[in-house]
């Protein structure tokens, strides 16, 4: 469960914004005037994974993704310094120096339609390096949560029979929202 959730943070974080304090969210010049609605996210390439199974997709609608970034990193400090590297408007490149962790996240944007993210870090628990493209597919569905995977996938299977075993009702809604349907 913890890969599940790890895989949905770091897709809606990566998609639109990048919180660097609790008054600040950074965002890349190539988003400025990007499409909203549901993008496509497909890894390519996870150095964590150790099944050597394909990344499930996943959807991410980024309708309220900004306000929810702003949301939560008011809410929290992760006592991190993040800054451009490199920012225009095809590419960003952001540092995040983190008590336990450093990363590097570079974004491509060849054309509206398709972003390309590439994440490299070194920590406590060793490097790490992930490849995610997304695509641009159309209109954000009614109601649609910030992350959603295929109802029938396995994923959403053990997404259900986690969120069943869970104290809180409230928590478990939440997570049951990523498997519309």
């Amino acid at each position: 469960m913890k890969s599940t959730m790890f895989f949905a943070a770091c897709g809606a974080l990566l998609v639109l914004a990048w919180p660097a304090r609790a008054d600040q969210v950074l965002v890349p010049k190539m988003f400025k005037g990007m499409q909203k609605g549901q993008w496509k996210a497909e890894m390519t390439e996870n150095s964590a994974s150790k099944s050597g199974k394909a990344m499930p997709t996943m959807l991410i609608c980024t309708d309220n993704l900004l306000e929810q970034q702003k949301s939560s990193a008011a809410k929290s400090d992760s006592g991190c310094k993040r800054h451009f590297v490199k920012d225009t408007a095809s590419e960003a490149v952001i540092e995040s120096v983190c008590p336990q962790r450093t990363s590097t996240v570079t974004m491509k944007k060849p054309n509206a339609n398709n972003v390309d993210v590439t994440i490299d870090s070194t920590g406590e628990r060793g490097p790490s390096h992930m490849k995610i493209h997304y695509t641009h597919v159309g209109a954000c569905a009614a109601g649609q949560g910030t992350v959603t995977f295929d109802k029938n996938s396995e994923q959403c299977q053990k997404i259900r029979a986690y969120s069943a075993k869970m104290k809180d009702p409230e928590q478990a809604k939440k997570m049951l929202a990523m498997c519309p349907g």
